[in-house]
């Protein structure tokens, strides 16, 4: 039976940057010196973590292959290449445009891409095109965003949605972190994912936009966790079902459900009102209590 454990925080909004302080002896001018600095820092630390994130867990999820990666030297001569197309595809993946992504998609295929070669030499060039417009400031982080989750979905379309990973338990805990359809948090879920893998778990980020593809996620793969992000308070409702079913489809019987994002710093909740087995607020505790979770004798 689900258990709520001390609601701790478990906010995907995770400030890398701290506000400068007051102080009595601290001019204007250091403030703002001050301010500007920590905001760099922190900036710079954002955008390093997406970088990591596309290279070590998105593009191999797109691509669906092991974790080390694509080949760094396919990807780049795919990238001079077929710049032309694959700026394209970034950019009609980032304005949300499924039918446009779609007819640049198909024109390479009707000119002989092969279905597999779209994955190496179109879908994960356009993911780190769109990863580098936003560490250069020519994208916003939304429209990155909305990008990556079409890419995803094409790669379903393409027919490559079962992701293969491993089908039972083994010597290394997983857990998949995954947003709540209807809200899209690649920064916020990387950042977790983050303290996960440093803490020696495989983490499966999975930035599928419906219900049908977590469901076969989880179906594919073992997990011990499954984390799922909320923001919306309109999320709230479909959430019981989506957990039951979540669990219900698992490879593993006994995986364990753990609730975080925003949604849940607005008023007290009881995890088990959504059938999940805890709520934490806390990034840096989630590590924790999801072992407490993953423990057989829990």
């Amino acid at each position: 039976m689900p258990t709520n454990h001390s609601r701790k925080q478990f906010s995907h909004g995770i400030h890398l940057s701290s506000s400068p302080g007051t102080h009595p002896d601290n001019t204007a001018t250091g403030l703002a010196q001050t301010g500007s600095t920590e905001r760099t820092a922190g900036e710079a630390e954002c955008r390093r973590t997406m970088r990591d994130v596309l290279e070590a867990r998105i593009i191999p999820r797109l691509l669906a292959v092991s974790r080390e990666g694509a080949d760094p030297d396919r990807l780049a001569n795919a990238a001079i290449t077929r710049a032309a197309e694959i700026e394209a595809l970034a950019r009609a993946c980032a304005r949300g445009d499924h039918t446009g992504a779609l007819a640049v998609l198909d024109a390479l295929q009707n000119e002989g891409l092969a279905t597999e070669d779209a994955l190496t030499e179109l879908i994960a060039p356009a993911a780190l095109w769109l990863g580098q417009a936003w560490e250069d400031d020519r994208m916003g982080f939304d429209a990155v965003t909305v990008g990556l989750t079409l890419l995803h979905e094409l790669v379903h379309t393409l027919g490559y949605g079962n992701h293969g990973g491993p089908q039972g338990a083994g010597a290394v805990r997983r857990i998949m972190l995954a947003s709540a359809p209807g809200s899209q948090h690649v920064l916020g879920l990387s950042i977790v994912s983050e303290f996960f893998s440093n803490a020696g778990w495989e983490v499966v980020l999975e930035i599928s936009a419906t219900p049908r593809e977590l469901l076969q996620a989880v179906r594919d793969e073992w997990f011990e966790v499954i984390g799922l992000s909320v923001a919306l308070d309109e999320q709230l409702r479909a959430l019981p079902r989506l957990v039951a079913d979540l669990r219900a489809a698992s490879r593993n019987p006994g995986c364990a459900v753990l609730l975080g994002g925003p949604v849940f710093g607005l008023r007290p909740m009881d995890a088990a009102q959504f059938g999940a087995h805890a709520i934490c607020l806390d990034a840096r505790e989630s590590v924790g209590l999801a072992q407490s979770l993953a423990d057989p004798r829990h």
